[in-house]
């Protein structure tokens, strides 16, 4: 089976571990609060990216990433 991966924008890494892991029945894979964590669940990787992490640098523009946008 192949994984595929999708990148989320969020603003509280912990809480979004805990989400996908108790409700959701996700395994983390990496813990690299608070910037980044990596959950998966049945060929699904979810790559949690916080406020300080390289996922959400600036656009060239210079437009801030956000969750939802």
């Amino acid at each position: 089976m192949s994984t595929v991966s999708v990148r989320y924008m969020i603003d509280d890494v912990g809480a979004a571990i805990e989400f996908y892991t108790t409700r959701l029945d996700f395994t983390l894979e990496m813990d690299a609060r608070p910037a980044f964590a990596s959950v998966s669940r049945d060929g699904v990787r979810l790559l949690l990216s916080g406020k300080t992490s390289s996922g959400r640098r600036p656009m060239p523009d210079g437009r801030k990433t956000e969750p939802g946008g």
